[in-house]
């Protein structure tokens, strides 16, 4: 619920909440650190109250609960809601792409993926924040995957384009929600997850997991934060910019958290968990990548919004020097 309070002549005072579908703390310290800044940069006049996934609504309930007001706003991750906003499996992150957060950021913010992305929302009554980074994107499992025809038969969780891959190898892609992994993996009702390696502490998937493949197939996806289109159209420019501002101060202090974490995480993983740390031979890698390519045009073909942002991000990788093929 926004409550508006006289908080001195002239000004009114904006109390959300945000409700993010993840729950690991340098997810949520990040999103505080946001908060923070918006009430900072606000003169106190919006003020943010972040919850954990499912603590307001469940998981899968988070976009439908922002769209009808019920809650200001979100963090949720583009592969997500990818059925009903296709262009979120773009925003996500697509295999085989950019190598680092700076990359990602730079195919965002001055190739013009966020306009595109932006639209796309606005149609569903969203407002798009911005992106943030997430951690290297690894495949983790119970069973050791060392080369591709290990994944046959295997009940892997994964979003997008990444089950799209994986199906191609014989693998069953199942959709839960990252912050149900752990009893999902426990019971056996999957065999493998892909997801930032931190998580192995963070939602203590060292217990369960047994191997882990480098190198990440996305580096980094990303997560987004967007609010309530209605509510956004309201705000004078002055706390639209506290807001859209906000996003730089905590950016790069959450990707260095997200790596530092997940360097913690692998390490301990292997010396203290008797984990197994395999990295596909480039063999295997390029059995992943021919796949991965043709995902990205079966992508393209789902809109035409869809083929330019695919267009945008083949125009990079070949600035980029990297194969997109």
């Amino acid at each position: 619920m926004t409550v508006f309070t006289g908080q001195q002549a002239g000004a009114e005072t904006y109390n959300w909440r945000m409700q993010s579908v993840f729950r690991t703390p340098a997810t949520i310290d990040g999103l505080k650190a946001f908060a923070e800044k918006v009430k900072e940069n606000s003169g106190g006049q919006i003020n943010i109250k972040v919850y954990g996934a499912n603590e307001l609504v469940k998981i899968k309930a988070t976009r439908e609960a922002v769209q009808s007001g019920a809650i200001e706003m979100a963090n949720d991750a583009g592969a997500y809601i990818e059925r009903v906003i296709p262009e979120g499996n773009i925003e996500f992150g697509l295999p085989f792409s950019y190598r680092t957060w700076e990359e990602a950021w730079e195919a965002w913010a001055q190739y013009g993926l966020d306009k595109l992305i932006a639209e796309a929302y606005a149609e569903k009554g969203l407002h798009m924040i911005t992106i943030l980074p997430a951690g290297d994107y690894l495949l983790m499992t119970t069973k050791p995957v060392e080369k591709v025809e290990d994944l046959k038969g295997l009940k892997i969780r994964a979003h997008g384009m990444v089950a799209d891959i994986f199906a191609a190898f014989g693998a069953s892609p199942t959709n839960i929600p990252g912050a149900e992994q752990y009893v999902a993996l426990q019971r056996g009702t999957v065999d493998g997850t892909v997801y930032p390696v931190f998580v192995l502490e963070a939602y203590k998937l060292k217990e369960v997991i047994k191997s882990v493949n480098l190198p990440g197939i996305i580096a980094p996806p990303t997560t987004n934060i967007y609010m309530n289109l209605e509510l956004w159209n309201k705000l004078p420019q002055n706390l639209k910019d506290a807001i859209t501002k906000a996003r730089d101060a905590v950016q790069a202090d959450m990707q260095k958290r997200y790596l530092a974490e997940g360097k913690e995480a692998l390490d301990n993983f292997a010396s203290k968990h008797a984990g197994k740390i395999i990295t596909l031979p480039d063999e295997e890698l390029k059995k992943l990548r021919k796949v991965a390519f043709t995902e990205w045009d079966k992508q393209a073909a789902v809109s035409p919004r869809c083929k330019q942002l695919i267009d945008i991000m083949k125009k990079f990788m070949a600035d980029k020097g990297l194969s997109a093929e």
